[in-house]
Parts: structure tokens; sequence; C-alpha cells
């Protein structure tokens, strides 16, 4: 199963992570999302990361990962918000965007509601 990505109102990019991924999912995903990014030429958006399937991320991907969010970063990415199931996914969701050097609004919700909410209503913080 592939990592899907989908363009939703209020300039919000999200992604959605299967149950697992493979190195070869990771490469399309990457190479998509640069495109994805690339397209928008410079506007801001924003990222919702469903991970709520994904127990973890395999190690081999998390470096990707975080190079990828500095990348989206630099190009545009105001906010993130990740949707995981439980402490342990949130935890290595934290050091993924440490890793990364994000020094954008950040947050780990349980539910992709809550975390739509907050990505759309930037100034409730």
């Amino acid at each position: 199963m592939k990592i899907e990505i989908a363009h939703l109102p209020h300039d919000i990019i999200e992604i959605i992570y299967p149950s697992e991924v493979t190195p070869k999912d990771v490469t399309e995903y990457v190479e998509q999302l640069k495109k994805d990014i690339s397209a928008r030429g410079g506007a801001e958006w924003s990222a919702l990361v469903d991970q709520s399937k994904l127990r973890v991320m395999p190690s081999t991907v998390v470096g990707e990962m975080a190079r990828l969010n500095a990348y989206a970063q630099q190009r545009g990415m105001k906010r993130s918000a990740r949707v995981v199931q439980d402490p342990g996914s949130g935890l290595q969701a934290w050091r993924m965007t440490k890793n990364a050097g994000l020094t954008i609004p950040a947050k780990t919700f349980e539910s992709r509601s809550e975390a739509l909410s907050w990505l759309e209503a930037p100034d409730a913080d």
C-alpha cells in the first residue's frame, strides 16, 4: 500500500501513511511530494500527516522524513500536524521533528479532526 497525498482546502497537504511502508513507497512519496511543493511556487501551506495506521516508522525512513520536513519548511510549509495512534508513535514523530530542525509550529494529535481544526485556525493558538 502506498503513501497517499491529498490537497485539501486552506492550503493543506494531507499525507496518509499505510500500516507499513517500503523503501520503494518512501522513494515514490518523496519524489511526488517534492513535485507538489515545487508546483506551489513558494506559497505557504500546512501539512496534515496521518500516521495513525503506522505503528512504528522504520528507522531507515526516519532520517529521510526529517530531511523531507526540513526541505518542506524551506519551501513554504508553515505548520505541521501529525496524527498518531499511541504515545510511542507520538514520541517518534517528535524526534523526527526535532531532527529536522523545524522552527515552525508542529503538534501531534490523536484524531484527524483535531489536527485539521488546528491547521485551519492558525490564530487560535
